[in-house]
């Protein structure tokens, strides 16, 4: 065979859920040739082949080259080249071979479909996968509808390995061989796909799996092992463990499909490139050994192909993208031409620390389907879709619920024949299942399309703030990229709502993904925990070393498993840094020649600058460094873009028409709307909405207003149009009147996404582990008079408001900690409060609030919640309602008088500085709804809104609460002072007029001690909206419209209004009691809301002292229990009842406090027995490694949490102290109360806490 002759092609590969799509690109000349075929689920291998088949028999000169596979620095001898299948022959294309994304990842994991697979953790750690951080996704109450995904890998097949290293890296127990032969019995019997090795701080120190790793090779050598050193050699356990696991369980499918392709590409392994989530390209070899890298290998394809056609041949370098498909929608970030990449891939439930492309999805595709819940009688869309089968109404395969796509087609977006006339859409079919929508909502049939459409929308564009705004990014100063088969229909209106313009439409945007596959690169990254404070001390040379190490290592792997030479190599250099103490890392990119010359400051100024950009501010804080990153990349070749021919005439020639339509748009129907030909489209044509641009694979909406341009490769550019819309409208037969509706619908998705930004932003930017890590932080978003319009736990501002008599300006932040200036809105003192006015204008239009639980607030004890305080007065400082800024200028006295009062100021700083943005950020979130909407709609909305909850809640009591009256009760085990146990009771009767009471009449009167809880009416009241609520429309956002349907009576001076100077520093307990008392009250005739009582609300665990460097350290932590059996199953084992609250990584704090975590584990059997049994408790050992004092809080000491229906209570709480420091051998044994402050501990000491 001759040396062959040909040029040098690019194929691109993109397999999706319904069609595969393949892109051959000729890279001198810039020619295409596509195909789309199929997939083929049960083995992709087969669409793909076909595919490539297809696409090359669109080539003129296929019959006369053959296909070889080679690449541009190992030219492969003729006999290597080959024919793709045994009777054709093939174009050549060699230098680049098939570049592949994938989604056999992404489906083994949302079909639960990987390998079976083993775990080995460290001793103490079986459960790590088990209770997941102890997160709940969700609302408050939202524990009682999650169901928790099955870990990847299951507790049967998980072992414990004897051998213990520390933070350090120093081996603290050896590994015992002959112990560990003995515990994997069960696992050599059971013969797992594969194995997952996973031991507590093996970033520090791999050397123990390692270990583990010869002793499985010897007795499963046929079993492919993933150690997480290698994997992910960074510090967090929990996330370390479940990626590595995701690796191994995508590890045997996804190699037995790659080299399977190869093998029937008859190439060599490293010809085949996978695309990666982070956008780069992997041999064979490497895909297979790390697969985890390849979970969002599909998404990201489709961000490269938009820097490849747009970023790459345009002017238009700062990007947003959409890929809007059948079942979501997919955003991302590009900036300068770079695609931003996290360190976190979500896929589904499963959230691993893989690095991704900064894609966000939400569940708003084409397929999403909409419905009008009885109760609230609000629009919902998604995320619920049709599927592939039975699809959208308008396939005509028997779906008969409303979607998107079928909202499209009522409102004649959509052509009736698809895929260039070969499909033809059941037009019928989409308005018969639209006018069910319409019928339910009481409106016409126009109205309730254009009201799916403009809530997908609204879904959308929160989630282009995801990637914009909370990245610190004005999306004004992007462009808006649509792609995928329903993106550019969506994509002039979302453009709209986000200002970003021009919004582009790539060319044959249904196959752009294939397109990044084509022309993106290899890659390959390495990265080390290199956990350093950046001061003086923190030498410039030790920095270089570092990173010249990494990029040896990185440079060897591009070499030697990627085939690409030394020179065609180039590297970037990352680092993640913090705050010393925060919980959020922040991607720095740096540039080597400032690390030689700079070092240290150079970092930390990287670092500080991204901060101020992302939260508005610095702090004055020490910067570390937890990860250094080196990424290395292939040298990009010179890539040609056909580009179009030029038109003659703006104005196309009408040949390019290929039908006519009508769009209804804004209630108006505009009529004789071309729908034009986009292959008939040349470089410099014009064409003015309202109209649709068709093609083989999408269609391009151009609203009324608009004007859409083709640019010199293809690209339609849609521009605001001087011209103004078409004279051709004319106003809807039915009328517009769904204007007010999907203005509401609108207003409460928003809200819902500014209270996510708030919570995103909190979490982000404080020290505070209770509020970073566990996040303690509540906020509230409020109409003018203080009535809470989104938030969990009932507004604060409309008791603020009872109690301030001062004035209110714009520019003033309102600051608080004190229960009894707000009427118990907040119930202890470390949890600070922010409230912000909001003005527009000189009018008064939102009120913002946030409060986060600080970890020190002075007073007694540290983290200033004893347990046996008398009054208010030991709690630590009380700042009543003050004006922390007047008119803008911060009172800095006032700070810093409270600061000198706290044992960790420089926590509180940040902390309060995140409130601040937060309640900054709604603000001005509100004051765009407010501009956007004018304020006779704002306004009008909100009250609807509030109406709204009203009729549900009101509808909810009157169909499911029973008549007669209802009482509970249940009771609080001590105070701590050894008093007890305490009575908190309620009855609740449903009144003529059809409003609830809920009378607490025979709780105790308040504590001399300090578990009494100012229980806020309002925040109450909110509990039971929530709790209602959350059964039958778990979408709505809760708000105070139903307050007046609720009525309470708590007797002043009882346990849960006592009078002021009295304690409340351990009120958690009773706080519990009542949310187990709402438990009680609701399911006792109402199955819906028949759960167990729960373990006893939020556990917390003090540790402070003096180490003997003489540094000053302090914990607080949340510890949690099992989650109440439930009328949809088990509770989960050791979560959180609270929303968003999770538990600290166990390696952070071994690494930032002088204690070791032995045991992080469950109780067996220990959540109470029953059809549907309770979940089991938290088992935490801490061995304390310098003197210091322990303080505990907890409860269910002395009485069972209770079981319903049959079902057995759950076991109790204790706490053992073993005193290992008085005798190592029989250390003395005590038991400590629940609540327990001033507890002396010393090195050695080890206290068992058990929930």
């Amino acid at each position: 065979m001759s040396e062959p002759s040909g040029g040098v092609y690019r194929l691109g590969v993109d397999v999706g859920g319904t069609f595969t799509d393949c892109l051959l690109l000729e890279q001198a000349t810039g020619r295409t040739w596509r195909a789309k075929t199929p997939s083929t689920p049960a083995d992709q291998s087969v669409g793909v082949l076909k595919g490539v088949d297809e696409v090359l028999d669109k080539i003129p000169d296929r019959a006369t080259v053959e296909l070889c596979v080679d690449h541009p620095h190992i030219p492969l001898p003729p006999a290597f080249c080959f024919h793709i299948l045994p009777f054709l022959t093939a174009l050549i294309v060699h230098r680049y071979a098939v570049n592949h994304g994938t989604t056999v990842g992404t489906n083994a994991i949302l079909e639960q479909k990987g390998a079976k697979v083993a775990l080995i953790t460290t001793e103490g750690y079986q459960q790590v996968l088990q209770t997941r951080r102890s997160n709940i996704p969700g609302g408050l109450a939202g524990w009682i509808l999650w169901k928790k995904p099955e870990p990847l890998a299951p507790l049967e097949l998980t072992v414990q390995a004897p051998g213990r290293v520390a933070t350090d890296g120093k081996v603290l127990r050896p590994f015992d061989e002959a112990e560990f032969l003995v515990r994997l019995k069960p696992i050599i019997d059971a013969k797992p796909d594969s194995i997952t090795v996973s031991l507590l701080n093996s970033f520090a120190n791999p050397e123990h799996e390692q270990e583990v790793a010869k002793v499985l090779a010897k007795v499963l050598p046929d079993t492919p092992v993933s150690l997480s050193s290698e994997v992910l050699p960074e510090l967090a356990e929990y996330e370390r463990t479940v990626t590595t696991v995701a690796n191994s369980y995508l590890g045997p499918q996804v190699s037995k499909y790659l080299n399977n392709l190869q093998k029937s590409l008859e190439g060599k392994a490293k010809h085949l490139r996978i695309l990666r989530s982070d956008g780069g390209l992997s041999s064979v070899a490497l895909a297979s050994r790390f697969p985890v890298t390849l979970a969002l290998s599909g998404p990201a394809g489709g961000v490269t192909g938009v820097v490849s056609v747009v970023a790459n041949q345009t002017e238009y370098k700062n990007l947003i993208t959409l890929d809007m498909g059948g079942t979501s929608t997919d955003v991302a970030l590009i900036q300068d031409g770079v695609p931003r990449v996290r360190r976190e891939t979500e896929v589904g439930d499963l959230i691993i620390k893989s690095p991704s492309v900064d894609v966000r999805t939400v569940g708003a595709g084409g397929g999403s389907l909409a419905s009008v819940p009885a109760v609230t009688k609000a629009l919902r869309v998604g995320p619920g879709s049709a599927g592939a089968v039975p699809g959208p109404a308008a396939y005509g395969k028997s779906g008969t619920q409303a979607t998107v796509t079928d909202a499209n087609v009522v409102l004649g977006y959509l052509p009736e024949y698809l895929l260039g006339g070969a499909f033809k859409l059941d037009v019928e079919a989409s308005k018969a299942a639209v006018q069910k929508i319409a019928d339910d909502l009481g409106v016409g049939l126009f109205e309730a399309a254009e009201s799916i459409v403009k809530i997908a929308n609204e879904t959308m564009y929160g989630a282009l703030r995801m990637v914009s705004v909370e990245r610190g990014l004005d999306p004004r100063d992007f462009s808006l990229v649509a792609f995928g088969g329903a993106g550019p229909l969506h994509a002039n209106a979302v453009g709209k709502l986000i200002g970003a313009y021009p919004v582009i439409v790539p060319p044959s945007p249904g196959v752009l993904c294939a397109w990044g596959d084509a022309t993106t690169l290899l890659r390959h990254e390495v990265t080390m925990t290199w956990i350093r404070v950046l001061t003086g001390d923190v030498e410039t040379s030790s920095i270089v070393e570092a990173y010249d190490a990494l990029v040896k290592r990185a440079g060897t792997v591009m070499t030697k498993e990627q085939g690409v030479p030394a020179e065609q190599q180039v590297f970037k250099y990352q680092a993640d840094l913090r705050y010393a103490g925060q919980a959020l890392n922040l991607t720095a990119e740096l540039r080597r020649e400032e690390l030689v010359s700079v070092g240290a400051a150079y970092m930390k100024e990287c670092f500080e600058a991204a901060h101020e950009k992302l939260f508005t501010y610095r702090l004055p804080n020490d910067v570390e460094v937890i990860n250094l990153r080196v990424v290395a990349e292939e040298v990009r070749p010179p890539i040609t873009t056909q580009l179009l021919p030029a038109a003659s005439d703006p104005a196309p020639p009408k040949e390019a028409i290929s039908a006519t339509t009508t769009l209804v748009y804004e209630g108006i129907h505009y009529k004789g709307c071309p729908i034009w030909e986009r292959s008939k489209l040349f470089h410099g044509h014009e064409i003015h909405g309202p109209c649709v641009v068709t093609e083989m694979d999408s269609n391009t909406l151009v609203l009324p207003g608009f004007v859409a341009k083709v640019d010199h490769v293809g690209n339609i550019l849609i521009f605001e149009d001087d011209q103004g819309a078409s004279s051709s409208a004319t106003v809807a037969a039915n009328g517009s009147t769904m204007v007010d509706k999907i203005a509401v619908d609108i207003f409460e998705n928003a809200l819902r996404n500014a209270r996510n930004e708030m919570d995103t932003l909190v979490t982000s930017a404080s020290m505070s582990p209770g509020i970073r890590e566990q996040q303690d932080e509540f906020n509230v978003i409020a109409e003018p008079g203080g009535k809470m319009l989104a938030g969990q736990i009932g507004s604060f501002v409309g008791t603020f408001l009872k109690n301030w008599t001062g004035t209110i300006e714009d520019g003033d932040i309102f600051l608080t900690n004190d229960p009894y200036s707000v009427g118990g809105a907040i119930s202890h003192m470390p949890d600070w409060l922010v409230v912000m006015p909001i003005f527009e204008g000189g009018k008064l239009i939102a009120w913002t609030a946030n409060f986060g639980h600080m970890s020190d607030d002075g007073g007694e004890v540290p983290g200033s919640l004893p347990c046996k305080a008398s009054s208010v007065y030991e709690e630590g400082i009380q700042i009543p309602i003050v004006k922390l800024a007047s008119r803008g200028v911060m009172n800095t006295d006032l700070l810093t008088l409270i600061h000198r009062n706290i044992r960790i100021p420089e926590w509180n700083k940040a902390d309060l500085a995140a409130l601040i943005a937060a309640c900054t950020l709604a603000g001005r979130r509100m004051k765009e709804l407010y501009t956007r909407f004018g304020d006779a709609t704002y306004f009008a909305a909100i009250e609807e809104l509030l109406q709204r909850n009203k009729k549900a809640i009101s509808y909810i009591i009157e169909n499911t609460i029973p008549d007669h009256p209802v009482y509970m009760e249940d009771w609080v085990d001590d105070d701590g002072s050894g008093v007890g146990p305490w009575k908190i009771a309620c009855t609740m009767s449903k009144k003529e007029n059809g409003k609830l009471l809920f009378d607490f009449s025979g709780t105790y009167p308040q504590s001399s001690s300090s578990i009494n809880y100012y229980l806020s009416e309002t925040r109450f009241k909110m509990y039971i909206g929530i709790f209602l609520i959350t059964v039958f429309d778990p979408n709505n956002v809760v708000n105070d419209g139903f307050h007046d349907l609720v009525e309470t009576y708590i007797p002043e001076g009882s346990l849960l209004k006592p009078v002021r100077p009295a304690a409340t520093s351990c009120r958690t307990h009773s706080f519990a009691r009542v949310m187990d008392l709402i438990n009680g009250l609701l399911g006792q005739k109402a199955p819906q809301f028949m759960n167990a009582a729960g373990f006893s609300d939020s556990p917390h665990f003090f540790y402070s002292g003096w180490r003997q460097d003489g540094s000053w350290y302090q914990l607080y932590q949340i510890l949690f229990g099992g989650i109440p059996g439930r009328p949809i199953g088990d509770g989960m084992d050791g979560h959180s009842l609270w929303p968003g609250m999770r538990s600290v990584s166990n390696e952070f704090l071994e690494l930032y406090y002088p204690l070791r975590i032995e045991t992080s584990d469950t109780v067996a059997d220990s959540g109470g027995a029953g059809l549907h049994r309770g979940g089991n408790a938290i088992h935490i050992s801490y061995r304390f490694l310098e003197p210091g004092t322990i303080s505990i809080h907890d409860d269910r000491w002395l009485t069972h949490p209770w079981g319903v229906c049959g079902g057995q209570p759950g076991q109790r709480s204790r706490k053992i102290l073993r005193r290992f420091s008085v005798d190592p051998e029989n250390p003395p044994v005590q038991y400590l109360g629940s609540k327990s402050d001033h507890v002396h501990v010393e090195p050695g000491d080890l206290l068992e806490f058990i929930t």
